[in-house]
């Protein structure tokens, strides 16, 4: 098969008038959230009760980070400012807020993924490809499906020139869950530093003084160190259990097919860090729009890879960087690319589903060796060694084989 046929091929069905349809897309992911609360309606949704709780607490001035009874032995690991966003669902009977969070949630990422500045056909090629994925983190109301919309949202804001809002998104996820940090690896994308900058630390100041609005400043700060101290135990426990639920990410790999606990996660995290900053010295491909396409794609990977705290949910993020990594390269993706985002799809996303992946090898096998962050690591190392090798000049797009 010719090479770019293959890669027409996936086009020309994605262009068909009902899957590019943007009615046919509004509808399925206005329907997935609506029957996944429905089905989880009259349960007891310990993760919405979690966020819930950073409400009443809040509002009761008690702390955020202890184990409360009725949390089932588990605790809030999200900032103080999390308070505004739990909040119109929160104030809801659990059954309606737990139902219009999954909505919530959804409509974030959706409004990402229209709002990113790809071609028509990439767009829809995402909904398609991440649609079974986004059920995963539903399933248990986790952020991470917000979260991952943030990343794509923080992008597209600095490439159509708004860094106020650019920082936005960057800060208030620091806030939420720390993870938005990663954000600032486009800084060097940013076109106005300046104001950047200065609009970081803007809503920082924003962000740090909102929950002192509805309790006090000293019950804020303190809350501020229980969130340190809740973060450093749970890190801790991540390493310490090595066949939890948690940790399924590149670090958790070695840590689970060894049943090894007692050693650092340094000589991984290290060379990761390294590989990650590595594509940043070539400075002359700042200006090509694909390589920093491509740096969005590393930063989604590379935040899942090298997190304990990475679970079986937390993969829609980088489905998304897949995406926009196979479809963005100013080149022509060969077969072995195709072959490796198909393989990615399956041991990524449709791994975890019953109806398409025998249920045995996901819970005698991915599972608790955290085989699920195997894909996304081979993907992430392409990418690295792409943006290190490559030339992402739009000119030569006619001229490059894969």
């Amino acid at each position: 098969m010719d090479k770019q046929q293959s890669l027409s091929q996936v086009k020309a069905f994605f262009k068909k008038p009902f899957w590019s349809d943007w009615r046919t897309i509004t509808v399925v992911y206005a329907l997935i959230p609506i029957i996944i609360g429905l089905l989880k309606w009259s349960k007891n949704n310990d993760t919405y009760q979690i966020y819930k709780s950073v409400f009443v607490n809040t509002l009761q001035q008690l702390p955020l980070y202890d184990f409360y009874p009725y949390l089932h032995g588990d605790c809030n690991h999200y900032g103080p400012v999390f308070f505004y966003v739990i909040a119109p669902f929160a104030m809801l009977p659990d059954t309606w807020g737990m139902l219009l969070w999954e909505c919530f949630l959804v409509a974030t990422f959706y409004i990402a993924v229209r709002y990113m500045p790809l071609l028509r056909w990439q767009k829809v090629f995402m909904f398609w490809f991440c649609a079974h994925e986004v059920l995963t983190p539903l399933f248990v109301e986790q952020y991470d499906l917000a979260m991952a919309a943030s990343y794509l949202l923080m992008f597209a804001c600095i490439e159509k020139k708004q860094p106020v809002w650019a920082a936005f998104f960057i800060v208030v996820n620091i806030f939420i869950k720390l993870y938005g940090v990663m954000g600032l690896a486009f800084f060097f994308f940013v076109e106005d530093k300046k104001k950047f900058i200065l609009a970081c630390l803007g809503w920082a100041a924003l962000f740090f003084v909102l929950p002192m609005l509805v309790s006090s400043p000293e019950y804020v700060v303190q809350q501020y160190f229980g969130w340190y101290d809740s973060l450093v135990a749970k890190n801790a426990q991540n390493l310490a259990e090595a066949f939890n639920t948690t940790n399924t990410s590149l670090l958790g790999i070695p840590r689970k097919i060894s049943g090894n606990t007692e050693y650092s996660d340094l000589w991984l995290i290290i060379p990761g860090i390294l590989l990650f900053l590595s594509p940043f010295r070539r400075i002359s491909q700042y200006r090509n729009a694909a390589f920093r396409y491509a740096m969005l794609a590393s930063v989604t990977m590379f935040v899942t890879l090298f997190s304990t705290g990475t679970e079986s949910y937390g993969y829609i993020a980088p489905m998304t960087g897949f995406v926009v990594w196979y479809t963005t390269a100013p080149w022509k993706r060969g077969n072995w690319a195709l072959v490796l985002l198909i393989y990615a799809f399956i041991f990524t996303s449709l791994c975890t589903s019953d109806v398409f992946f025998p249920r045995f090898i996901w819970k005698q096998w991915l599972e608790p060796y955290a085989l699920k962050a195997l894909p996304t690591t081979i993907v992430w190392l392409v990418v690295i060694w792409e943006m290190n090798t490559r030339d992402y000049s739009p000119r030569l797009s006619s001229k490059l084989q894969d």
